[in-house]
């Protein structure tokens, strides 16, 4: 058996090297292990451990294993001090419960066992979703999370159309948190210009670093603003800001003009966002060798607090356990209630040995967990694949072969040594879950660039719905065969198998941005059915990105008493103060496709009763492994009540494959309570509260953490809302600039 030392020695060397199926099969015996251990064993050491290292670490004490006898001695090595109970045998070897994990005396103790409320990842305490122990405080360590920002703002009138290069350095002061400096240009028409905030460059050295950026600043520009920011914790040191046009400074700040240990006065500091309520930046000018600087530093925040959570009364009890094999010739045992004093669980462990251990695993430094180590790729999956292995509730829908996804994971993470590389297997990975919530990210992600057009598939063929530059030799209505050298549909598949979808529509509606967006200034090359070559580069950053070809109006008058509302841009109160329009109204017109605004309001006012369906979203309450054995749920509702007055024009309500979660919860009163006649496509059919994934190395997700149904009880879930009209879209309606599910419902009206 390796020493702790010797295997952290392996750990911090990053191992780069083909895997054999040994290998495999070792580490899919440790994400079994992981996962029954992490969510499901109560002990109190364990409780200590900080879990995606152990993932991290678990991953490399297993890798070289040779036989199943040596990785029988190494999980068991791994559990011994940390989890006493917990054994992996033989599979063909009888178990009996250990009479040892019995006090002879039961005064003063009680039991003590996992319960989770969907499963509690983000260790806050007003989350929906909670995990906690019978009789344990849960710890809730408060990850701060916000950002605080120095910024200024220049009148754009003189320098339109010009390039600019926007210059100066900076530094971190603390190990934690991250700088990033920033330009934003905002164009006349209310809409954003050039932008650039060094995310996938971001300055985490604690020595002065230089930056530039540069760009063109847009022909119809308003202003320009620029600035620098600190994301999360720590404290951010910036100087030498300086903006030149033309190649001539207009801007400059080095702070040598202002009182150390004052907020700065020659650039303004804000909060723009806080994880704690009342928590500020606090934005100062300090001092080192002579030389002055502006200082961004994260609020001070308690760390930690220990609350009594008990998410639901159901619990295991004291004897129940888990037998579960892990691998062809091993099985594990692990008892998932142990008895426990107020301090300390049963049996009694060495402190030196628990805390030497503890030690070794928790105090592995952030800046070793970096995509380039093999083991952190391996743990993440293992990590990420418990989770969904437990808590998904919809592999009734997906119907994967989950345990087969694991090993595909697992052999791709051995040759995988990029951010890009390896999430694009999480995605793959996740795709197989058909969850429309999923989404995977890193920090440093450099792929946030569009070419100046859009496109989607209709009747089949590839179209351009959209260009955004006129020098482009392309337009609305064209039929593109090849992307970059390569068939159409072939290069559709592979972005396809990316993508986590419940249904057609959401697959389709990410695909047709998925498939564009790549780095700042990459080539991309299209051939149309025609023969033509267009060339162009992705250059339009995300957020100034829009793939939509009809813009949405809050709310007008289309004549003949017929109403339009935007559900995605029509506030309550605009609602509201129309509320004589909408009552003089023949027809009404409601446009979901897309994102609800704060206007369920709406819905009361086309209800003549009272809301009573109690049981349409439903949390999972777990405390067995595998998602076995009786699962209760924590039954969720909106309480809505009909209002007045009462809108009695014909409704009619658009959507389609992009309505997703709140808009098809929004959407589901329309449907469960006939109160409009449904035009359009079905929605994406992924609704629930999201949960979060953080992985080490810098990579999260979201999924769906409960189960949503229609109100009747049937599946809603790749089901979506089913429209009472289907309207397809046609090249020649949108070559000719029309809305063809609008005038589907203006027909209607009108009739």
């Amino acid at each position: 058996m390796k020493t702790i030392s010797t295997a952290l020695f392996l750990f911090l060397g990053y191992a780069c090297f083909a895997q054999s199926q040994r290998q495999i099969e070792n580490q899919m015996a440790f994400a079994k292990f992981y996962g029954y251990v992490r969510y499901f064993y109560p002990g109190d050491d364990a409780a200590k451990l900080d879990w995606d290292k152990f993932a991290i670490y678990g991953a490399q004490q297993v890798d070289r294993c040779k036989t199943d006898e040596e990785l029988k001695e190494n999980l068991n090595a791994m559990a011994k001090v940390l989890m006493p109970g917990v054994s992996i045998v033989p599979g063909s070897e009888k178990i009996v419960f250990p009479a040892n994990l019995k006090p002879k005396n039961l005064n003063g103790y009680q039991e003590i066992t996992w319960q989770h409320l969907g499963v509690g990842l983000l260790n806050d305490k007003r989350s929906l979703y909670q995990s906690a122990r019978t009789n344990r405080k849960t710890v809730f360590k408060n990850k701060f999370t916000g950002f605080g920002n120095l910024s200024t703002l220049l009148p754009a009138k003189d320098i339109t159309g010009k390039n600019f290069v926007l210059s100066g350095r900076g530094k971190m002061l603390s190990d934690d948190g991250q700088g990033q400096f920033w330009v934003r240009v905002d164009r006349e028409n209310g809409q954003m210009g050039f932008f650039e905030n060094m995310d996938s460059r971001p300055i985490k050295s604690k020595t002065w670093q230089n930056f530039e950026i540069k760009g063109i600043i847009n022909e119809d520009a308003r202003q320009l603003l620029l600035g620098a920011f600190l994301v999360n914790r720590g404290k951010f040191a910036i100087d030498d800001l300086i903006l030149k046009v033309d190649g001539k400074e207009i801007y400059h700040r080095d702070f040598e003009d202002e009182t150390v240990g004052s907020e700065p006065k020659t650039i303004s500091g804000s909060t723009g966002r806080s994880s704690v309520e009342n928590a500020k930046y606090v934005f100062s000018v300090n001092t080192e060798q002579q030389n002055k600087f502006a200082e961004v530093a994260s609020p001070a925040i308690i760390e930690s607090e220990s609350l009594e959570i008990k998410p639901f009364q159901r619990h295991a009890k004291f004897g129940e356990y888990v037998e579960k094999p892990i691998s062809k010739n091993l099985k594990i045992f692990v008892p998932i209630v142990l008895y426990g004093t107020q301090n300390q669980t049963f049996p009694l462990t060495d402190s030196v040995k628990v805390n030497k251990q503890l030690s070794a695993i928790n105090s592995i430094s952030g800046d070793k967990l970096t995509v380039n180590n093999l083991y952190l790729r391996i743990g993440n999956i293992t990590n990420t694949w418990n989770i969904f292995q437990h808590f998904y509730p919809y592999f009734d829908v997906a119907k994967t072969n989950w345990t087969a996804d694991l090993e595909k994971s697992l052999t791709e993470s051995y040759q995988s040594n990029s951010d890009v590389e390896y999430a694009n297997i999480l995605k793959k990975m996740t795709a197989k879950l058909k969850d429309g919530h999923i989404s995977v990210w890193y920090t440093g992600n450099k792929n946030q660039y569009y070419p100046p057009f859009a496109w989607d598939w209709i009747e089949n063929k590839l179209m351009i719905k959209s260009v955004m530059d006129s020098t482009l030799k392309l337009k609305k209505g064209d039929i593109v065969e090849k992307i970059n050298g390569q068939d159409a549909r072939k290069y559709f598949q592979n972005i396809y198998e990316h993508i986590s979808a419940a249904t057609p529509g959401y697959l389709n509606h990410r695909a047709k941005t998925e498939s564009l967006i790549g780095e700042k200034d990459s080539p991309f090359n299209i051939v149309l059915a025609n023969g033509q070559q267009v060339s162009t580069s992705r250059k339009i950053h995300s957020s100034s990105y829009s793939a939509d070809a009809f813009k949405q109006e809050a709310i007008k008058s289309l004549g003949n008493d017929i109403t339009y509302i935007s559900i995605s841009h029509a506030k309550m109160k605009k609602i509201d103060e129309s509320i004589e329009l909408l009552k003089s109204s023949k027809a009404i017109i409601c446009d979901l496709r897309g994102y609800p605004t704060d206007n369920t309001g709406l819905i009361e006012y086309l209800m003549v009763s009272d809301d009573t369906s109690s049981k349409w979203m439903q949390i999972p309450q777990i405390i067995y492994p595998d998602q076995e054995k009786l699962i209760t749920y924590q039954n969720e509702r909106w309480p809505l009540k009909a209002k007045s007055p009462h809108l009695n024009a014909k409704i009619f309500f658009l959507t389609d494959g992009q309505a997703i979660s709140y808009a098809e919860s929004y959407m589901s009163f329309i449907e469960h309570y006939k109160l409009a006649t449904i035009i359009g496509q079905p929605t994406a059919g992924t609704n629930g509260n999201v949960n979060s994934i953080t992985l080490p190395g810098g990579f999260s997700m979201w999924f769906t953490g409960m189960k949503v149904l229609k109100h009747d009880g049937s599946q809603h879930h790749g089901v979506g809302i089913i429209p009472n009209i289907y309207v397809n879209q046609t090249i020649k309606g949108i070559t000719e600039g029309r809305d063809e599910i609008l005038e589907r419902a203006i027909a209607e009206a009108s009739k």
